[in-house]
Protein backbone atom coordinates (compact mmCIF):
# COMPACT_ATOMS: atom_id res chain seq x y z
CA UNK A 1 0.00 0.00 0.00
CA UNK A 2 1.31 3.80 -0.80
CA UNK A 3 0.01 6.14 1.48
CA UNK A 4 0.77 10.05 0.37
CA UNK A 5 0.59 12.59 3.00
CA UNK A 6 2.38 15.71 0.80
CA UNK A 7 -1.07 17.61 1.37
CA UNK A 8 -1.40 16.94 4.86
CA UNK A 9 1.96 17.50 6.34
CA UNK A 10 2.63 20.55 8.69
CA UNK A 11 -1.27 20.95 9.22
CA UNK A 12 -1.10 19.14 12.96
CA UNK A 13 -5.00 18.69 14.66
CA UNK A 14 -6.41 20.27 11.15
CA UNK A 15 -9.24 18.18 9.87
CA UNK A 16 -7.85 16.22 7.31
CA UNK A 17 -9.71 13.98 4.69
CA UNK A 18 -8.01 10.59 3.61
CA UNK A 19 -8.87 9.20 0.48
CA UNK A 20 -8.57 5.05 0.03
CA UNK A 21 -8.68 3.57 -3.09
CA UNK A 22 -10.02 -0.27 -2.52
CA UNK A 23 -9.06 -3.52 -4.56
CA UNK A 24 -12.17 -6.02 -3.17
CA UNK A 25 -11.41 -5.55 0.56
CA UNK A 26 -7.80 -4.20 0.40
CA UNK A 27 -6.35 -0.90 0.81
CA UNK A 28 -4.11 0.17 -2.52
CA UNK A 29 -3.42 3.53 -1.68
CA UNK A 30 -4.02 6.56 0.55
CA UNK A 31 -3.96 10.10 -0.07
CA UNK A 32 -4.19 12.62 3.24
CA UNK A 33 -5.38 15.89 2.77
CA UNK A 34 -5.81 18.83 4.47
CA UNK A 35 -9.44 19.97 4.67
CA UNK A 36 -9.04 23.30 3.25
CA UNK A 37 -7.83 22.10 -0.03
CA UNK A 38 -10.45 19.90 -0.33
CA UNK A 39 -13.28 22.55 0.33
CA UNK A 40 -11.41 24.86 -1.67
CA UNK A 41 -12.06 22.13 -4.39
CA UNK A 42 -15.45 21.28 -3.27
CA UNK A 43 -16.87 25.07 -3.24
CA UNK A 44 -16.40 25.58 -6.68
CA UNK A 45 -18.26 22.84 -8.11
CA UNK A 46 -21.39 24.02 -9.28
CA UNK A 47 -25.15 22.35 -9.20
CA UNK A 48 -26.50 20.90 -12.22
CA UNK A 49 -29.92 21.35 -12.92
CA UNK A 50 -31.12 19.15 -10.17
CA UNK A 51 -28.91 21.09 -7.27
CA UNK A 52 -26.04 19.26 -5.45
CA UNK A 53 -25.18 16.27 -6.33
CA UNK A 54 -22.28 13.64 -5.54
CA UNK A 55 -19.49 14.93 -3.94
CA UNK A 56 -21.13 18.49 -3.63
CA UNK A 57 -23.66 17.33 -1.89
CA UNK A 58 -22.25 15.74 0.91
CA UNK A 59 -20.50 19.08 1.45
CA UNK A 60 -22.82 21.72 0.39
CA UNK A 61 -26.07 20.58 2.28
CA UNK A 62 -23.86 19.31 5.15
CA UNK A 63 -24.24 16.04 5.81
CA UNK A 64 -22.06 14.28 8.26
CA UNK A 65 -19.46 11.70 6.53
CA UNK A 66 -19.99 8.45 8.59
CA UNK A 67 -17.35 8.11 11.34
CA UNK A 68 -15.21 5.54 9.48
CA UNK A 69 -15.56 5.19 5.74
CA UNK A 70 -17.79 6.50 3.59
CA UNK A 71 -17.93 5.42 -0.03
CA UNK A 72 -18.40 7.00 -3.02
CA UNK A 73 -21.37 5.82 -4.66
CA UNK A 74 -20.87 6.75 -8.13
CA UNK A 75 -16.88 7.29 -8.80
CA UNK A 76 -17.70 8.28 -12.71
CA UNK A 77 -20.17 11.09 -11.77
CA UNK A 78 -17.48 12.62 -8.91
CA UNK A 79 -14.57 11.92 -11.35
CA UNK A 80 -16.64 14.03 -13.85
CA UNK A 81 -17.55 16.85 -11.62
CA UNK A 82 -13.74 16.72 -10.78
CA UNK A 83 -12.47 16.64 -14.44
CA UNK A 84 -15.06 19.94 -15.17
CA UNK A 85 -13.93 22.39 -12.12
CA UNK A 86 -13.29 26.13 -13.40
CA UNK A 87 -9.93 25.72 -12.26
CA UNK A 88 -9.15 29.19 -12.48
CA UNK A 89 -11.39 29.77 -9.08
CA UNK A 90 -9.01 27.87 -7.09
CA UNK A 91 -7.40 29.55 -4.12
CA UNK A 92 -4.58 27.35 -3.05
CA UNK A 93 -2.06 26.57 -5.34
CA UNK A 94 -2.07 23.37 -3.88
CA UNK A 95 -5.48 22.72 -4.47
CA UNK A 96 -5.04 22.05 -8.40
CA UNK A 97 -2.01 19.44 -7.00
CA UNK A 98 -4.74 17.98 -5.05
CA UNK A 99 -7.49 17.82 -7.52
CA UNK A 100 -4.82 16.29 -10.05
CA UNK A 101 -3.96 13.24 -7.44
CA UNK A 102 -7.45 12.53 -7.09
CA UNK A 103 -8.54 12.87 -11.13
CA UNK A 104 -5.96 10.06 -11.59
CA UNK A 105 -6.91 8.18 -8.70
CA UNK A 106 -10.39 8.29 -9.49
CA UNK A 107 -9.77 7.15 -13.06
CA UNK A 108 -7.45 4.48 -11.52
CA UNK A 109 -10.99 3.29 -9.74
CA UNK A 110 -13.21 3.69 -12.74
CA UNK A 111 -10.70 1.66 -15.50
CA UNK A 112 -10.20 -1.07 -12.43
CA UNK A 113 -13.40 -1.29 -11.22
CA UNK A 114 -12.01 -0.66 -7.66
CA UNK A 115 -13.82 1.45 -4.87
CA UNK A 116 -12.92 4.94 -3.46
CA UNK A 117 -14.07 5.11 0.41
CA UNK A 118 -13.52 9.07 2.19
CA UNK A 119 -11.88 9.33 5.67
CA UNK A 120 -12.52 12.37 7.46
CA UNK A 121 -10.71 13.39 11.31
Amino acid sequence: MTENYTYYNGFGNEPEYTFCLYDENYITEKFHIWCGYFCDILDIIPPDKNGWTGLAEYYHMCIELDNDNWKIPDIKSALQHLENIDTSKIKFPESHEVLEILIEMFKKACENNLTVYIEYS
